[in-house]
């Protein structure tokens, strides 16, 4: 509002300005006259500015008696306001603002308000006629200014209906904005609630573009990501439990077949200790490689790194397994070349390659190859074991490397596999910097590809 009352106080004083400059030329036309009470020309100056400026003007005597009035209805009366009693003691002007339609009186802050009853604002100018330096009388110069009333009281309710609807805006605004900020806190709030109970499928809606539609994505990938995690840890659980359930159910059966037989047949009982024996080994071996992977996965395995040469790693690790292959009647190569020189794990790296050429050779049938060969791309070594068996599905090479996953688990059981020697190929070959990648077609055969990183310069010469 303060405003506004700039406002009308620059055309309130505007107003007073001009009107005061008319009222004191005018007081200075009357001097002679007034001295030689020529009440005809008073009264023909008066009627001439009343006139011109739609106004009244009285000519007021010393003794405040009126000698003019441009309405004649004041005529000899005698008249006393505050701005003629001011100008009788010594101002040189004075002025006021009243309401015609009223006994009271209404200041400029009274006009401003919008609620306040004015009917008629006038302006009252009251200035000194003098003559010879001496006051001889008053001229009461009175004008309306209900126009400048009007127009800021006017202007008044349209600020304040605009003040309503900018209100009224900005609280819609500040309403949507707040939606738009606490609605995805509060669903990210539910959905992290949702996941402390236990609830790893909690999901929160991605909306936009913004820093909360990237919080709710990253939450959304770590709940995803958990979930796959936890899935995987169930199912981990599951196939574990199944894998010792079955040695366990077979010595137990073996073991209660000998209890209750009556009577004891000395060559049955050999034939099922050697069965009991095989699934002992068998559940260690399953013990053995849930051990590992249990280390790998929770950082205990350290690798004991030094340079080594992995074509003759390899070339090693293939004479070890000639004799299984001539047994399987497979034909078992491997060409040698140049000194491909990595910074590893002997042993570790010695573990991948004999278990990926071991089953190469037991799921390649009789008559089958397997091939061998070590080679250099860029700065990585590059191994190769590639079989002419039978293949492996499109369907099942994604998931080769998932723990106790078999393409078939009839002939896996017969190989004595557990279904974890290639997640523990892969998490090796990845400790250690490289890949491990499969390409098979079916009845043709598979190729496993090992990239592992060429040891530095540094290194190679230390």
């Amino acid at each position: 509002m303060s405003l506004i009352q700039l406002v009308g106080e620059y055309l309130f004083t505007q107003r007073t300005r001009d009107d005061q400059r008319i009222a004191e030329a005018l007081s200075e036309q009357l001097g002679d006259a007034m001295v030689s009470f020529d009440a005809p020309e008073m009264y023909r100056v008066a009627s001439e500015t009343a006139r011109a400026e739609q106004s009244r003007v009285l000519v007021l005597d010393e003794l405040c008696v009126v000698q003019v009035d441009t309405d004649s209805s004041l005529n000899g009366s005698r008249l006393i306001t505050t701005e003629i009693d001011r100008v009788l003691k010594g101002a040189q002007s004075d002025y006021g603002f009243y309401d015609m339609g009223d006994s009271g009186t209404y200041w400029l802050r009274a006009a401003l308000n919008a609620f306040s009853p004015v009917s008629a604002m006038t302006g009252l100018y009251a200035s000194g006629i003098y003559t010879g330096g001496q006051l001889s009388g008053v001229l009461v110069y009175i004008t309306g200014v209900q126009e400048i009333y009007e127009s800021l009281r006017d202007i008044q309710i349209r600020v304040l209906l605009w003040l309503v609807v900018v209100a009224a805006a900005v609280l819609l605004v500040n309403s949507i904005v707040l939606r738009t900020i606490t609605r995805p806190i509060s669903e990210l709030n539910e959905g992290i609630s949702r996941m402390s109970r236990g609830d790893l499928s909690a999901r929160v809606n991605v909306r936009g573009k913004n820093e909360f539609a990237g919080l709710a994505s990253a939450f959304n990938s770590m709940s995803e990501r958990l979930e796959q995690l936890d899935n995987s840890r169930n199912q981990f659980v599951s196939n574990a439990s199944h894998e010792l359930k079955t040695p366990l159910s077979t010595m137990k059966i073996l073991i209660e077949t000998l209890l209750y037989q009556d009577p004891i047949d000395p060559g049955m009982t050999k034939e099922f200790l050697t069965d009991v024996n095989k699934e002992i080994d068998r559940l260690n071996r399953i013990v053995s490689d849930l051990l590992t992977l249990v280390n790998i996965d929770s950082g205990a395995m350290k690798l004991k790194l030094q340079d080594l040469d992995v074509s003759a790693l390899m070339q090693e690790q293939a004479r070890r397994l000639s004799p299984l292959a001539r047994e399987n009647g497979i034909e078992l190569d491997c060409a040698s070349g140049a000194p491909l020189m990595v910074s590893g794990d002997p042993l570790k790296l010695q573990q991948v390659i004999y278990n990926v050429i071991d089953n190469a050779i037991k799921y390649t049938p009789r008559g089958g190859e397997v091939h061998c060969a070590a080679s250099r791309s860029g700065r990585m070594a590059v191994l190769r074991i590639a079989d002419t068996g039978e293949g492996i599905p499109a369907d099942d090479l994604p998931h080769i490397f998932d723990r106790f996953y078999r393409v078939d688990k009839a002939r896996s059981r017969e190989t004595g596999g557990t279904g974890l020697g290639l997640s523990i190929v892969k998490q090796i070959v990845l400790s250690h910097g490289g890949t491990i990648t499969p390409e098979s077609t079916l009845g043709k055969g598979t190729t496993f590809t090992i990239q592992l990183p060429l040891a530095t310069k540094k290194s190679e010469e230390s």
